[in-house]
């Protein structure tokens, strides 16, 4: 008995040799996979978010060339990256509708060394616009664009009681306006080899967002164009960046006060800004990278999570609207 039990076991190892050197191999690979996968997740992250803010790999944003184009450029987000490139040495042009707001942004820019030009624009207007801006900016050597400008709904709205024009305004403002302004600008970025195009798009942009349906569909575009460019110029030495912010404390986001998932503009663009060079799609901070990655793991639930709040906010809406017809 005890012959056949050692010549059982001996049969077992050397059937079940070659499976367990197999198993080995298998697990040996997903091993090396998984921690390549890790290092290629973590050597861009601290660049960017952790040495970068120290002055180490922080990106010379310079090289591209002297002038920089920022649009949106009269508040919020489009102003930070205004003076936060201003700060770091680059010539600025400034594009809003506004004329008031540039120039006291412009007063804002000159503090740091630099020559500021305004162009005051309105980017719902269509194509007419683009001759001018174009000749406007004929005579610059530009190696950085910075497409911020953006529109958004009213407040949270089904999409049938949103006005028409307003949706054509959005997508007008949103997705025409970065694709004519990269169309002009882009050209002469290839011709010197070097340029850099920071497409502004939003979190919603990964993954849909009921009652903001049409902004947030804008912003899948600006996703989608900025990941196709790359690689379309990325061999020509043309870096395109898209970033995908959360909540940021601006007017069109509505809070008033920087928190902790909602940095101020200059906070946030200070961070995204250290991105350049390490990432080519990116929250811009880590507490956005970190809600991305929580809402991808989730996507369903928070689906619901945002369309449950979009309700209640298009709620509030409506009752303060009501309250400003009675007084």
């Amino acid at each position: 008995m005890e012959f056949a039990t050692q010549a059982w076991d001996l049969f077992m190892s050397d059937c079940l040799y070659p499976f367990r050197a197999v198993a080995t191999g298998v697990g040996v690979v997903y091993l090396l996979k998984t921690v390549c996968s890790t290092l290629c997740f973590l050597c861009p992250f601290i660049k960017a978010y952790v040495l970068a803010p120290l002055g180490i790999f922080r990106p010379n944003l310079k090289k591209y060339g002297p002038w920089a184009v920022v649009t949106g450029a009269s508040e919020g987000i489009g102003r930070a990256y205004a003076i936060q490139l201003a700060k770091r040495g680059l010539n600025v042009v400034i594009m809003s509708r506004s004329r008031e707001k540039l120039e006291k942004v412009a007063d804002e820019i000159k503090k740091y060394g630099v020559e500021v030009r305004i162009i005051p624009v309105d980017f719902s207007s269509g194509a007419e616009i683009y001759p001018e801006i174009k000749k406007q900016l004929q005579d610059l050597e530009i190696g950085l664009l910075v497409n911020n400008v953006g529109l958004s709904y009213e407040h949270p709205e089904f999409f049938l009681d949103v006005p028409a024009d307003r949706l054509r305004n959005i997508l007008e403002v949103n997705c025409h306006s970065m694709v004519q302004m990269t169309h002009l600008l882009l050209p002469k970025m290839v011709e010197r080899k070097k340029g850099l195009v920071i497409n502004i798009a939003s979190l919603s942009a990964e993954f849909p967002l009921a009652m903001l349906t049409v902004y947030s569909a804008s912003k899948v575009f600006v996703s989608f164009f900025s990941d196709g460019l790359m690689q379309e110029y990325g061999s020509k030495g043309i870096v395109i960046q898209c970033i995908t912010p959360g909540l940021v404390s601006t007017a069109m986001s509505g809070i008033k006060k920087p928190r902790s998932d909602a940095p101020s503009p200059d906070t946030f663009v200070t961070s995204a800004l250290n991105t350049v060079g390490h990432y080519h799609h990116t929250a811009g901070c880590i507490p956005h990278v970190i809600q991305v990655l929580v809402f991808k793991l989730w996507a369903s639930k928070f689906k619901r999570m945002a369309a449950d709040s979009m309700m209640k906010t298009r709620a509030k809406a409506l009752k303060r609207k009501e309250r400003e017809k009675k007084e």
